[in-house]
């Protein structure tokens, strides 16, 4: 059954759920590029969760998943600024990178959306 708007009301956590379907021979560079970037942001302002998770595939593909909670859209905000500086200062692509190894992205932006009550 559907939440009504007034059953809910979301609490200011944004949490950044990206897809990644890889080739089994591009796991390590790729599994090393995301150490960087975890380690980066857990060290950013607002940085509630920081996860890696990953499901092996029959078809030579690895599914990778990232799991991010921001107290808020600002800390969201900010970090993906210093994030972009931080990836020219070390002349990183990532975009590129994902081309080079046949990786396959799904970005997500999630809200919470349990009643205020359950929190």
């Amino acid at each position: 059954m559907p939440l009504k708007p007034t059953e809910t009301k979301p609490a200011d956590s944004l949490y950044r759920v990206d897809r990644f379907v890889v080739p089994e021979i591009a796991r390590e560079a790729f599994l090393q590029r995301l150490a960087v970037i975890r380690d980066f942001l857990a060290k950013q302002s607002g940085c509630l969760f920081n996860r890696i998770a990953e499901s092996h595939r029959e078809d030579g593909f690895i599914t990778i998943m990232t799991i991010v909670e921001w107290s808020d859209r600002a800390a969201m905000e900010n970090a993906r600024t210093r994030a972009k500086a931080f990836y020219a200062e070390t002349g990183f692509d990532p975009r590129a990178f994902m081309l080079e190894h046949g990786i396959d992205p799904e970005f997500g932006l999630f809200v919470d959306i349990r009643p205020r009550s359950a929190r």
